[in-house]
């Protein structure tokens, strides 16, 4: 599949662009807001062509897929044009400034019976996928209780307290895990939060809520931990079973009676489903594109799962600033 990259930036080069190549594909051109950082993107990752503007980037043709990593408020211009030139796009979350506008976008994707996957990677992650499978099998029984830990070092952009600030730490950062317990549990729903803000250092965010399927469940968000840490794990309980997910990589499933079963990657041996862009999500969400845009797939992380992942964001902003 050959990608139009629409974004330079420091995340497109440091997870996107090598995911792109590792997922088989063909970058062919990028485009970015400047000639330097266009030039320079699609030098280091063998890009043929590269452009000011999307307008000539789309023009100049060649591709069959555009992969979209730009800041939040601008999703909603470049996918719209995107959508309008009929080809199917892979956009980095939250895929716009607000859950409105992505619902607009999923109603202009229908539409037009354009395919646009949301990159929530974390849904693709192979431990994931297989906490996804143990979760959802007949003797795992209806999840009853799940805990989800998503912690960082401090973070430069979310240092600054302010509102303004918050928003964009709950949009960008724990959203992730918003998502990944719909996908895991079900959606979410009698909310209610707790934030706690250390001036200077960072912010902690404490949240429970109900799951689609009645399971009480726990959230615990911060960047005043450490990036040498652990920075995620989930536990879900059914009915005796539980399955633990540690730090993306290694899944244990506990079953009622016997001993635990571990799943990990293996990562003395060099191949490619020990690299780290797969055991995060970023090369399987990319793969996924490329089924649903060849109509293999069903789209697991579309515009309207995307909004609504957000909009539970959006309902914890409001009731932290609220309090």
């Amino acid at each position: 599949m050959r990608i139009g990259l629409v974004g330079a930036g420091s995340h497109a080069n440091s997870a996107i662009c090598p995911a792109i190549l590792e997922a088989g594909f063909e970058l062919v051109s990028v485009c970015a807001r400047t000639e330097q950082r266009a030039r320079s993107t699609a030098a280091r990752w063998g890009a043929k062509g590269h452009y000011v503007g999307l307008d000539a980037m789309l023009e100049a043709g060649g591709i069959d897929g555009v992969v979209v990593v730009v800041p939040a408020g601008q999703y909603r211009s470049v996918v719209t044009r995107c959508i309008e030139a009929g080809l199917p796009v892979f956009c980095e979350k939250p895929a716009g400034g607000s859950s409105v506008e992505v619902r607009e976008l999923a109603e202009l994707a229908s539409a037009a019976q354009a395919q646009v996957v949301v990159g929530y990677m974390k849904r693709f992650a192979p431990a994931y996928r297989r906490a996804h499978e143990l979760i959802h099998s007949a003797e795992f029984g209806a999840p009853s209780l799940a805990h989800f830990t998503f912690v960082m070092g401090q973070f430069d952009a979310y240092l600054k307290w302010s509102r303004n600030d918050l928003h964009f730490y709950l949009t960008d950062n724990p959203v992730h895990l918003i998502d990944l317990a719909r996908y895991l549990v079900g959606d979410l729903s009698e909310m209610s939060a707790v934030l706690n803000v250390v001036p200077g250092f960072g912010v902690d965010v404490s949240l429970v809520a109900r799951a689609g399927g009645g399971a009480a469940c726990s959230f615990s968000f911060c960047t005043t931990a450490s990036f040498a840490h652990r920075g995620e794990a989930i536990d879900v309980y059914g009915r005796g079973n539980a399955v633990q997910v540690d730090n993306v990589d290694t899944c244990v499933y506990r079953p009622l009676d016997g001993p635990a079963q571990t799943w990990r990657p293996n990562y003395t041996l060099p191949w490619s489903d020990s690299s780290s862009l797969v055991t995060m999500g970023f090369v399987p969400a990319l793969r996924h594109f490329a089924d649903v845009a060849a109509g293999r797939a069903v789209n697991e992380s579309d515009l309207d799962n995307a909004a609504r992942t957000l909009e539970v964001a959006e309902q914890l902003y409001a009731q932290l600033v609220a309090a």
